[in-house]
């Protein structure tokens, strides 16, 4: 498609699009000033787990996990991504002025989906490596939810203190221009629902009744195609909920006083717009700002993406025990999840299929809200512990290591 030339109100120009292709393949680094672990520790992982509401054994009791094949505490598939520092690379001068190129600033910004592939655990203790970097960036024709919009992929390669390669992990990411309130998120409803005490008990036996495997194998013999997964509940979501979230995932925007003050000299203005009173806050508030959320097109606060994939993962190890490991996942967050609302997320054995001479397990997931609408997707690809092989390894890592050719060195 034909994008417009430059304009001083937020729009997807072609400049803007080709400054943010220029990105690609060079380092975009976590500090120790923007990090939120540097390290694995034990309370960072149960802090993080926690946050999204899993409290699986393995996450965070030092005697439950030493007893694991693990032999001690490992953290969630999904924390590292709230974890790492990046090794300090050597940029010629022209990749110099690219990374400082510009790109879309001032555009809303959301999270659609992931795919991720997993070839170590992280143990407590680990001090996690992180390259990241744009892989990818493509315009996309005007939609009924965005209008013109352009994704761009995101990928973090994640490595350990032994220099091992832990995961690969590419996030697709929509840049999309300001819509009235209320357009973008048409699932959504302006009215809030109320909920009545049968309706809050009800969820409330769900809780109950969930359940984690944890100790207990659950052998590849023993799945078959079609089996169910236990459902998980999440709400009806509060700002607390998110608060918890963050309190877990971390965001160094958040930062207040000096620290935001340091940060908005650092970051383009656009992250940290004035509020009603005139004082600098980041776009991040529209996760729990009415005003300011609908500002972005959107009926309300919304959810993180990132935490809604960490309840898809939770479903599947609670399912799968200790000894199982989760490989791969791809996800798709195909609407919001506004404030008040109640998710259920229900999974299914889809495939089981030969992978190195393992079987691998493949899941389907599905996010509902409380209408029974789906607000996202995922498969994600497990190995569980055989009676006849024993117990599961990760796959072998890619023989380029995450990386794409011609990237910067690492310094010595």
């Amino acid at each position: 498609m034909t994008l417009p030339e430059s304009t001083t109100t937020p729009r997807i120009t072609a400049e803007g699009v080709e400054a943010l292709r220029r990105k690609i393949g060079i380092d975009w680094p976590y500090s120790r000033w923007s990090t939120w672990n540097e390290e694995a520790s034990r309370d960072g992982i149960r802090h993080y787990a926690f946050g999204f509401g899993d409290d699986n054994p393995l996450w965070w009791d030092p005697e439950h996990a030493a007893s694991s094949r693990w032999g001690g505490i490992v953290a969630p598939p999904l924390y590292l991504e709230c974890a790492g520092i990046s090794p300090r690379v050597v940029l010629s001068d022209e990749q110099r002025r690219d990374r400082s190129s510009g790109g879309l600033p001032g555009l809303s910004m959301f999270w659609a989906g992931d795919r991720v592939r997993f070839f170590a655990p992280v143990h407590e203790g680990d001090r996690i490596g992180v390259r990241r970097f744009y892989m990818d960036v493509k315009e996309k024709a005007s939609s009924g939810t965005f209008g013109a919009t352009v994704m761009s992929v995101r990928r973090r390669v994640y490595t350990n203190q032994a220099h091992r390669l832990v995961a690969v992990w590419d996030a697709d990411f929509v840049h999309a221009e300001p819509k009235p309130a209320g357009t973008v998120d048409g699932k959504q409803r302006a009215e809030q629902h109320v909920y009545t005490d049968d309706e809050l008990a009800a969820i409330d036996a769900a809780y109950d009744a969930e359940t984690v495997r944890g100790a207990e194998p659950r052998h590849v013999e023993s799945v078959r195609v079609g089996d169910e997964l236990p459902g998980l509940v999440k709400g009806p979501l509060t700002v607390s909920d998110m608060i918890a979230w963050l309190q877990g995932a971390g965001r160094y925007e958040l930062y207040p006083y000096r620290l935001q003050y340091r940060n908005r000299r650092r970051a383009p203005a656009f992250l940290y717009p004035r509020n009603s009173f005139g004082a600098h806050e980041p776009m991040l508030r529209g996760h729990y700002d009415s005003a300011f959320a609908r500002s972005l097109g959107l009926s309300g606060p919304y959810d993180f993406g990132a935490m809604r994939a960490a309840w898809m993962v939770q479903l599947v190890t609670d399912w799968m025990g200790d000894d199982a490991v989760v490989v791969q996942l791809h996800d798709r967050m195909l609407h919001f999840t506004g404030v008040g609302d109640v998710v259920t997320i229900r999974g299914s054995v889809i495939a089981i299929r030969d992978a190195d001479g393992w079987p691998q397990v493949e899941c389907a997931v599905t996010c509902a809200n409380r209408l029974g609408e789906p607000i996202a997707t995922a498969t994600i690809q497990v190995r569980l512990p055989s009676r006849s092989n024993g117990l599961p390894g990760y796959p072998a890592p890619p023989d380029d290591g995450g990386l794409l050719p011609n990237m910067p060195p690492v310094a010595e």
